[in-house]
């Protein structure tokens, strides 16, 4: 070789060493980049942000959600406050542990069937591909990380194993920070499952896009991102008398129980951690199950008021049906799980806000105090975002190895830029064939249309006004009669209105009057709810109509919620009703509120005493309106219905693969008691007045023939 050759060839190497570094490091180092670009945008928002968040909380339904959530956190520290020996501290605990599992409710019946799929060989360690059978025919698609080698105790020597719950990542199981952290857990000594939540990874909930027609087709559907998913089962099950959390649950039950029969494992040393969603569950396991020996949440410890006011709620099985009814905060999932040792992980910049991870973590710390076992909680922040990343998963796996006695080793040798990947990981695959495997994996949507199918089919025959009444009332937690004091509408030179449906809720509208009322004369008046264009209020005029009185009942129309004041987390409508639900109410029912109010304050109004009122709304508002009446119709109060785009049936909307209707109209339990023709057929008995459905429409808002004929 000549001399230039050599010179070349000499050269040509550490080039070729960087390229190799480069490309070895590349998933790392993208993965860097997107913690630094998160981190630098996390930092900033908390003086950025903070112009419009004040503006949003200047929004009367905003103002009264503060107003709730601030009583609710009065009332809990008050309490807390008197908790000052170990004996009211084991009180408190047992509360806490009532509560919660309350708020949780039933599971659904559960299973204890696993298969495994196949294994993947990484060297020193080996993943066993399994799918859970957490519930009849539904399969959580998941991960067993296990080394090789168990050390000097040989094949038979048992494991310290944790189970790894996933935060909202489309990849579920196979997220590049939740494969880092087994991996990295694996190669320190323990064993690692994890699973697809439902709504993720291979377990992902196929919905329509929006466009035309409502034809379902690969052309035009997609996946639902985690989120999504989430709330959508969650409304369909909720319709049920049901929520998505307590599914989850048994997903995660099933899950620590298979775990809990792997050979491998040391029942005795098994702990639970996740990050943001994950850390929500693992979090709820810590509390709720009492295999789990220690607990490490991360990114999601925080002091829910203090969250609710920055951000506002979270998705579906993050807020527990009356979790703040019952007192409960995110404190006490801590407290529950006590004396078990216990990891609080947070991020400085996170979204979950870090002075409500102060406070939470010294609330915990008080009640861990009380139960002699305040050196069994800490609490670990890292200078970053929300995310899973290294600094973090470290301090966790630190945790771990302390709580079960395993010789921490910072050098585990970990490739990260050969980490199992998506398609490796798939477990309703057969290893290299390419085929389908054969197990028949359900959905939650199969559960929710079977549980649907085999509700009595309602004959269309005059139900008990009274009774149907009474249980409507109890389904949209209505107030009483006698708590509700109503005041004369007093409109301004334009006609516009302002009146309080309750203790601190604003709702506008306008009254548009065309002729005044002799004494004692009957006055026809229709309460638009939504409100009316100008060409339909002069349809109203000239269909003989003495005026007409627009509503827009909370977070609707010139009354909704701005769409950034959750800062791109989640809708205003999903959040605020999940505020709503946490205090033991839905957003159907205080919309419902504001209507029944409107009413009571229009006949408390000089003109209008004996006014013969008709309810007039369209699609959402429609179904307002069809409550109201419903509720109303056994006295004098409402005389008419007048719907157009009304849903066709709730069972329909339960099925349907997609919908387009805001999360608002959901009365949970609604589907055990009734239908929306069951209620139309009622009011055709109890109403003096006609009843008027210009239009039906699907769950897809397309036209719907009618449920049956008015």
């Amino acid at each position: 070789m000549s001399l230039i050759g050599i010179i070349l060839c000499s050269l040509r190497f550490p080039l070729l060493l960087i390229v190799y570094n480069k490309l070895k490091g590349d998933s790392m180092r993208n993965y860097s980049l997107q913690e630094e670009q998160a981190n630098r945008r996390r930092e900033l928002s908390y003086i950025e942000d903070y112009p419009d968040m004040e503006r949003f909380h200047s929004h009367p339904f905003r103002r009264y959600l503060d107003k709730r959530n601030t009583e609710y956190l009065v009332r809990r520290k008050t309490a807390l406050r008197q908790v000052n020996d170990k004996a009211a501290a084991m009180d408190y605990q047992a509360k806490v542990l009532e509560a919660f599992r309350e708020s949780v409710g039933q599971l659904p019946a559960g299973c204890t069937n696993a298969y495994v799929t196949g294994t993947l060989d990484f060297g020193s360690y080996l993943i066993d591909k399994v799918c859970i059978e957490t519930m009849p025919g539904i399969y959580a698609t998941g991960s067993f990380y296990y080394p090789k080698k168990r050390g000097d105790g040989g094949d038979d020597k048992q494991l310290p194993a944790l189970l790894l719950l996933c935060g909202h990542s489309n990849e579920g199981k196979a997220h590049v920070t939740y494969v880092s952290f087994c991996v990295e857990a694996v190669t320190s000594g323990f064993c690692v499952l994890t699973f697809d939540p439902v709504g993720q990874g291979e377990r992902r909930v196929r919905g329509v896009e929006e466009g035309e027609g409502n034809e379902s087709s690969e052309s035009n559907s997609a996946w639902l991102d985690p989120v999504a998913a989430h709330c959508f089962l969650d409304q369909k099950l909720s319709l049920l008398g049901e929520h998505l959390g307590a599914y989850m649950m048994q997903d995660n039950i099933a899950a620590l129980t298979y775990m809990l029969a792997r050979p491998e494992v040391d029942s005795a040393r098994v702990g639970v951690t996740g990050n943001s969603g994950g850390g929500t569950m693992s979090a709820y396991m810590g509390a709720y199950d009492d295999r789990v020996k220690a607990v490490a949440p991360c990114c999601y410890i925080t002091e829910l008021r203090s969250m609710l006011y920055r951000l506002m709620a979270q998705d579906a099985e993050q807020c527990l049906p009356g979790f703040m009814e019952r007192g409960l905060d995110h404190s006490d999932l801590v407290t529950a799980a006590a004396p078990k040792p216990y990891h609080i992980g947070a991020a400085m910049f996170d979204f979950f806000p870090i002075d409500g991870v102060r406070d939470a973590f010294i609330e915990a710390k008080k009640l861990y105090r009380l139960l002699d076992a305040e050196e069994q909680l800490e609490l670990h922040v890292v200078m970053k975002g929300h995310g899973f990343w290294k600094e973090m998963r470290e301090q966790v796996l630190q945790f771990f190895c302390r709580t079960f006695e395993v010789q921490w080793n910072s050098e585990n040798g970990v490739d990260y830029a050969r980490l199992p990947s998506e398609t490796e990981l798939l477990c309703l695959t057969v290893d290299g064939s390419g085929d389908e495997s054969a197990l028949a994996s359900g959905s939650l949507l199969d559960i929710v249309r079977k549980k649907v199918g085999s509700l009595p089919v309602m004959q269309r025959s005059v139900q008990n006004g009274a009774e149907v009444r009474e249980r409507l009332n109890g389904l949209l937690q209505l107030n009483t009669e006698s708590e509700l004091k109503y005041s004369p509408l007093e409109p301004d030179q334009n006609g516009s209105i302002a009146f309080e449906s309750e203790s601190g809720m604003i709702i506008t509208g306008a009254l548009h009057r065309w002729s005044a009322a002799e004494s004692g004369e009957l006055q026809r008046i229709c309460i638009a709810i939504g409100g009316m264009n100008e060409a339909e209020l002069a349809r109203a005029k000239n269909s003989g109509y003495d005026a007409v009185l627009i509503v827009h009942p909370r977070g609707t129309g010139p009354a909704a919620l701005e769409p950034g004041c959750t800062f791109g987390m989640f809708g205003p409508e999903l959040a605020s009703g999940y505020n709503v639900r946490m205090l033991g109410q839905s957003l159907q029912g205080l919309r419902v509120t504001d209507v029944l109010a409107a009413i009571g304050s229009l006949k408390q109004t000089p003109g209008f005493e004996r006014a013969e009122v008709t309810l007039c709304g369209q699609e959402e508002h429609a179904l307002t309106a069809l409550y109201a009446a419903a509720v109303l119709s056994g006295g004098h109060s409402i005389h008419s219905l007048h719907a157009a785009g009304l849903l066709a049936s709730f069972r329909a909307f339960a099925e349907a693969e997609q919908h387009k209707y805001d999360a608002g109209i959901i009365v949970p339990g609604l589907l055990l008691a009734f239908d929306i023709p069951d209620l139309l057929q009622m009011l055709q008995a109890e109403l003096s007045g006609s009843i008027i459905v210009e239009s039906w429409l699907d769950p897809m808002k397309q036209p719907a023939e009618p449920p049956f004929d008015l």
